[in-house]
């Protein structure tokens, strides 16, 4: 199916956040926001290192109108708080019509934000929630385990070569475009951004950003991860799936074999993007 694409911008607090929206020629179901994790731009949802196409026209494809959006640019000081409100500026930039349903996809350190953006800043136009490789807010998080190390919030933080290893360690990642995936899908993330999703003791005043305070208003979750993610076993993502059903019933984990954290883009990534379509298509979405 053919799909068009275009261009835009928001600004808020003298910050400017870009995104591009796909329209398909026939849409149909909810429109799908995806929200990439922090260090990466949009394009992980555009297209691979190596040029296949990414989730976002492979659902455009699909029949679905897809939103996905860069993280605000002039980003030393940004906070989680700012990200999500220029997110929220975006979707009612674009998608004006108040009955027209939105699935937030986050993935990675955008998990969390799908989460406050689904329940807190816009249940009424949310629909369902999916993740990839996606953290949660912090309500279930055991305030013990804290961080004890300094923390320079003057420093934006880059992605260190031993952690691309590890988010790409899989026979599926093109290994042999790694070089072009460093130099094209990487930004510094923000400091304090960074230090509010570690929950540092420093910011501790801050972690509401990322706490859910309606998670009453939870609607249908999907989250997949990828057996080479060694941060999201089943194991360890138990105790978010028991805090998630204490509120929603309908919650879904799916692993997928040999996927790492960058699964979006792996060869044979548009399986991933199926479960998603299919999840949907099960609810009427």
């Amino acid at each position: 199916m053919k799909y068009r694409v275009e261009n835009g911008s928001v600004n808020g607090y003298s910050r400017q956040m870009a995104y591009k929206h796909y329209y398909p020629e026939k849409s149909s179901g909810a429109i799908l926001v995806l929200i990439c994790g922090g260090g990466h731009t949009m394009k992980v949802w555009a297209e691979t290192p190596d040029g296949r196409e990414g989730w976002a026209p492979i659902f455009a494809q699909n029949r679905r109108e897809v939103i996905i959006m860069d993280w605000a640019t002039e980003p030393l000081s940004l906070t989680q708080k700012e990200n999500l409100d220029l997110i929220k500026k975006v979707v009612e930039k674009e998608v004006p019509d108040q009955n027209h349903k939105i699935v937030w996809l986050g993935w990675s350190m955008g998990g969390p934000q799908a989460f406050i953006l689904g329940t807190d800043l816009m249940p009424k136009r949310t629909a369902a929630i999916l993740g990839y490789g996606a953290t949660g807010p912090l309500n279930f998080y055991d305030p013990d385990n804290l961080p004890g190390d300094s923390i320079n919030l003057q420093e934006l933080v880059k992605i260190s070569p031993t952690k691309i290893e590890q988010i790409s360690d899989s026979p599926l990642f093109p290994k042999e475009y790694k070089e072009k995936y460093i130099e094209e899908y990487l930004i510094p993330i923000p400091p304090l951004m960074t230090a509010i999703q570690s929950k540092h003791p420093a910011v501790a005043d801050r972690w509401e950003i990322l706490t859910v305070k309606n998670p009453n208003l939870i609607p249908p979750v999907l989250l997949v991860n990828g057996t080479f993610d060694p941060g999201h076993s089943p194991e360890k993502e138990k105790p978010f799936e028991n805090w998630l059903r204490r509120y929603q019933s309908d919650v879904t984990f799916v692993y997928v074999n040999n996927f790492p954290h960058l699964g979006m883009l792996c060869y044979g990534n548009e399986k991933i993007a199926r479960i998603y379509l299919d999840w949907l298509k099960e609810r009427e979405l």
